[in-house]
């Protein structure tokens, strides 16, 4: 009664005191217990499924551990799950200089039941991904992508880094709410302060480690995130088989501070992977660094992958970049900046390339003035030029900037082989900004130079720019000879890397003219074969932006033969291109191809918007090459549509440009169709006809003549002159000796028998 009492009057913490005080119970009572509580909870679990959870299991006592054990081999048939937590570093440390008591625990568990470990480090990135978007999408918020990646980053998915680095930004106002009353990033944003909460945690895991294995990781952090055991190894004067014992044994296995990656292979140099388990941790050892010791730490990591990789470097060149910038040496960290943004150039990464490069141009100010300077500016320059042209296009100011520049570091440096790259650069300039005689003549003197100090490779270029200026100055029978020249010494084998260097592939760019020249010529099989020939030379250089220019053109040329069907399907892959690159020229190339074909499938309103929103971009990069035919591809969409006003205006800026002349015959045609669309003005459209007649006689545009002819046939049966109309159209018709299958030549034929 007694006894009753008490336990009446105490609460459950206070009976367990009162059990504990009493003397242990002998092994066989402790299995009895162990069987009670086993059989209360299969007999619970036929009422409702357990589940039990055990968090942080390393604290666990030894009873405790061999109650899971018996747990674990009684519950097979039951409907219960064991759940348990524990940190693997602190088990790998032991108990009181002894083995840990759960490790047994779990070898067993595991021997009965197969695997039942789960590391949770290892977990794919997917899940950790969608821990990371989950916590901050408990609130409204208007977080990006952008933040979303940092942040799975910077904690890798680990919920207690991720909740405190969340918790801290708040704190410290890196995140702030809105006037919506969402969580949106502060412009200040720092990833680099710590939590206290977070940073007492990794303080805590890095002080168990000896002081040697802290110094490793160290000079680890200081490599990056990513790091190579032989750098470490040889930063430290350790041995390399030592170095990758302690990095895989202890530091890996143990402490769970680093995993390894496997090995890496540089010619005949073989690199051994390994990479903090969290960013935290490499950010933390890297913070507690001073000045002064990160400076020479820097110094010697550089130094250490310098030599390793020797003439290799540019496999590494933005982590020298970067050491060699934090160590204070600005002449090798230009030098590798260069690399690096030349690098990420031919791997078609131009962002990257272009935040190399520009770096690279801002530490020029650390170096003194002299040869070596205007050498390396020389060089960032040219690079950043030739990045340029892809991402802004040929006549944007920034690149004509950029090429004058690199032109005066050239003669500083009085050598004609550095002149040839950005002349050649300032030659594309002109061309695309429609400067065609200026941009034939200083091909001509530019091809002249390549020739006396043998620079191959920007003589087919100065013979592709010279083809194009003359092509759209009309002047087909030499833009052919220039282009065909540029066929004929073309080598894939020999030539593969003038893409990189010139920044498009003079190949490509060859067939992708000549078709155009062959179609206007009356070619239209040759032509069509030229296009081919691009795109699968294209395919197989594997270079980005001449694919781009190659479906690009090859779309234009489907439109000029009036394909409709299949100009849609090439444009529609131009385009892709285009924005893939990004590359503003294709993309707007391609997307007046594709709004003129949909326009011409009965969707006229969204052709003529997806036209005009190409001409815009096109423009908008200071491209004034082709304006003439782009403004009459928007003219003609109009015409389908019916709308005389819209596209007679259309059509007033095709006129502007009096040097590019190889599409004013059909300017003129066009304009007269639209005349025609409302009674009355047939005297006008007859006029503009024969204009359009006479310059595709001057010029040898045979296509264009046979579309003139059509078109004035056809006016001149509505007058009562048929029989002249059949003469003009048949003499012309006569000429042709292929392309009997295309739209043009086969309305013609079906005239010529209506007319007959």
């Amino acid at each position: 009664a007694l006894g009753k009492a008490v336990f009446t009057k105490v609460g459950w913490m206070d009976k367990l005191e009162l059990l504990a005080k009493k003397p242990a119970a002998p092994a066989a009572e402790q299995s009895r217990i162990f069987e009670q509580y086993t059989a209360f909870l299969q007999r619970l679990s036929t009422e409702v499924p357990l589940i039990l959870f055990l968090d942080d299991l390393q604290w666990a006592d030894n009873a405790s551990l061999n109650l899971l054990f018996h747990l674990g081999r009684r519950i097979e048939n039951s409907r219960i799950l064991i759940l348990g937590a524990y940190r693997p570093d602190d088990v790998a440390l032991g108990r009181n200089g002894d083995r840990h008591p759960l490790e047994p625990v779990v070898h067993e568990l595991t021997r009965y039941n197969g695997d039942v470990s789960i590391d949770l480090d290892a977990i794919p990135e997917t899940v950790g991904r969608q821990f990371v978007d989950a916590l901050l999408d408990a609130e409204p918020n208007g977080l990006g992508e952008a933040f979303r990646r940092a942040l799975f980053h910077q904690t890798g998915g680990h919920a207690l880094f991720t909740v405190e680095l969340i918790q801290n930004m708040q704190e410290r106002g890196d995140l702030i709410r809105n006037s919506g009353g969402r969580w949106v990033e502060n412009p200040s944003l720092d990833w680099h302060a710590l939590p206290a909460r977070v940073e007492g945690v990794i303080a805590e895991r890095i002080d168990r480690l000896d002081e040697a294995m802290k110094e490793m990781l160290t000079v680890a952090s200081v490599e990056g995130e990513e790091f190579t055991a032989e750098v470490v190894a040889r930063v430290q004067a350790m041995a390399e088989r030592e170095t990758i014992r302690q990095l895989s044994g202890e530091l890996d296995r143990q402490y769970r501070l680093v995993r390894a990656q496997g090995l890496a292979r540089f010619g005949n140099l073989r690199l051994s992977l390994y990479r903090f388990l969290h960013n935290l941790f490499q950010q933390y050892l890297y913070g507690s660094l001073g000045e002064a010791e990160r400076v020479y730490l820097h110094r010697d990591v550089g130094e250490v992958i310098e030599t390793l990789f020797a003439d290799q470097t540019e496999e590494v060149a933005a982590q020298l970049a970067r050491h060699f910038e934090e160590a204070g040496i600005p002449g090798k960290a230009v030098t590798y900046r260069l690399q690096a943004g030349t690098k990420a150039w031919r791997l078609s990464a131009h962002q990257e390339a272009i935040a190399h490069l520009t770096r690279g141009l801002e530490l020029l100010a650390d170096i003194s003035p002299g040869p070596e300077r205007v050498r390396l500016e020389l060089g960032l320059q040219t690079a950043l030029g030739r990045v340029l042209v892809a991402t802004q296009g040929y006549a944007s100011l920034e690149v004509q900037r950029t090429f004058a520049r690199a032109h005066s570091l050239a003669r500083a440096l009085d050598g004609a082989s550095q002149e040839i790259p950005v002349v050649y650069g300032l030659c594309a300039y002109d061309l695309v900004r429609a400067e065609l005689q200026r941009a034939h003549e200083k091909g001509k003197q530019l091809l002249d130079l390549t020739q006396q100090v043998g620079e191959d490779g920007y003589a087919l270029g100065c013979q592709l720019v010279m083809g194009a200026a003359a092509a759209h100055l009309g002047e087909l029978d030499r833009a052919r000879q220039h282009l065909e020249e540029v066929v004929a010494r073309y080598d894939a084998n020999r030539h593969w890397d003038l893409a990189y260097y010139l920044g498009q592939d003079p190949g490509v760019g060859a067939l992708s003219y000549l078709s155009f020249v062959l179609w206007h010529q009356g070619y239209p099989d040759q032509a069509v074969a030229a296009k081919n020939a691009a795109l699968d030379l294209a395919r197989e250089l594997d270079h980005p932006y001449s694919l781009g220019f190659a479906a690009s053109f090859a779309a234009m040329l489907l439109h000029r033969m009036r394909q409709v069907a299949e100009c849609e399907k090439q444009a529609a892959m131009a385009l892709e291109l285009g924005e893939q690159g990004p590359f503003p020229l294709w993309q707007a190339m391609g997307g007046m191809a594709h709004g003129w074909a949909i326009a011409h499938q009965g969707r006229t309103e969204e052709g003529i918007s997806e036209i005009k929103k190409g001409l815009a971009v096109w423009e908008g990069t200071g491209a004034q090459l082709a304006l003439p035919y782009l403004h009459t591809l928007v003219a003609e969409a109009y015409l389908a549509a019916g709308k005389r006003e819209e596209g007679l205006k259309a059509l007033e800026a095709s006129f502007d440009c009096p040097e590019e002349v190889w599409w004013l015959p059909e300017q003129h045609r066009v304009y007269a169709e639209l005349l025609r669309l409302v009674p009355g003005a047939e005297v006008e459209a007859e006029a503009s006809l024969r204009k359009a007649l006479d310059s595709a006689r001057k010029w040898k545009m045979r296509y264009f003549e046979l579309r003139a002819a059509m078109s004035l046939a056809r006016l001149l049966r509505k007058q009562g002159h048929a029989a002249e109309g059949r003469d003009l159209l048949a003499e012309c018709y006569a000429w042709f000796t292929e392309g009997f299958d295309t739209p043009d030549l086969q309305e013609a034929r079906e005239l010529l028998e209506d007319l007959t």
